[in-house]
């Protein structure tokens, strides 16, 4: 599908077929098995497929923290390209504030095709960070999708996606990062990370982390539920919407194994389109919103038992002796 035809309206009309369709149906096993696929990284001129290079563990240097920031860029209402670069700016000024000792991933959900390649063009993204999707390939949907943003300096073990039981054409995207070296009889898997927008708006999300032995990063911290301060959904949407919807807290950052969150707030707050593009907008009946989200970012300290491999830099990647 070509991206002229990935509009909000034809979005839309998508997801109300599949809400009519009855509920989702589950298909045979095999589907459900992990779907690998490639990370890509900017080369200088282009975006290229990356491999996996790394130098012995024994070498290799280490990070004991991690900076993990969550959002979703709403893929229902129109002037995409213009709230996206407003989004991108806004991602830029976080990266850049962000520890340089401390690296970053990104996880974007409602991605569009148009939202895609502003992504692969941002000279920032360029710079620091694989990216997992350059097109909408490896989505279910053609019409929208996930993408997630990986610090270059991090070793990637693999990508993959495992699809839901979804009538709306969702998936996890995962990502597996390589630990340095580990002492004999170490578990190979020290720690995972869940975040994303989960659309917790149903009494059972208030339990469905810690009935899955998972710990909700927010409330670790101090947070309370049906707070203010918490919510990520119903500020920046029509006053209609807020009435019948109220607000929540739809975007989550959840955890588990040997990683602590530090900090958590929520990232944003307050952000609009360009001044120069808000009448245009207005005039169309829209909000100047970059987004109907609020989305998350925490900090997050690994054990002393484990460490995330990092690098300098690789032969397959533009060089360089640190992010700047």
């Amino acid at each position: 599908m070509s991206a002229s035809k990935t509009t909000p309206k034809a979005i839309l009309e998508a997801l109300k077929k599949a809400l009519t369709s009855g509920p989702a149906q589950k298909v045979e096993d095999a589907y459900y098995k992990p779907r690998p696929q490639p990370f890509h990284h900017y080369n200088g001129s282009a975006w290229v497929v990356s491999t996996l290079k790394r130098s012995s563990q024994s070498q290799s240097p280490s990070s004991r923290t991690v900076r993990l920031i969550s959002w979703n860029i709403d893929m229902l209402i129109g002037f995409a390209e213009e709230r996206m670069s407003a989004a991108l700016e806004h991602l830029s000024t976080l990266v850049e504030s962000t520890n340089n000792e401390t690296p970053i991933v990104i996880f974007l959900q409602e991605m569009s095709q148009s939202d895609m390649k502003q992504i692969r063009d941002t000279p920032f993204i360029q710079r620091r960070f694989y990216i997992t999707d350059l097109n909408e390939r490896n989505w279910l949907s053609p019409l929208y999708g996930t993408n997630t943003l990986i610090d270059r300096r991090l070793s990637i073990s693999r990508v993959f996606r495992v699809p839901w039981i979804s009538k709306f054409d969702r998936d996890g995207l995962f990502v597996d990062l390589a630990l340095a070296e580990q002492g004999e009889g170490k578990s190979s898997v020290a720690a995972g990370l869940l975040a994303g927008d989960l659309n917790a708006i149903q009494p059972f999300d208030w339990t469905l982390h810690s009935d899955n032995n998972l710990k909700d990063v927010y409330l670790e911290l101090g947070g309370k539920e049906d707070s203010d301060d918490g919510y990520t959904w119903g500020y920046q949407v029509p006053q209609a919407l807020r009435e019948r919807f109220g607000c929540s807290r739809m975007d989550k950052i959840l955890f588990t194994g040997g990683i602590m969150p530090q900090k958590f707030e929520r990232i944003g707050v307050g952000v609009r389109v360009a001044e120069n593009e808000r009448k245009e907008m207005r005039d169309a009946g829209e909000e100047e919103w970059v987004t109907d989200h609020y989305g998350v970012m925490a900090d997050f300290q690994i054990d002393e038992e484990s460490a995330l491999a990092v690098t300098e830099g690789r032969e397959d990647e533009v060089p360089r002796s640190k992010l700047t």
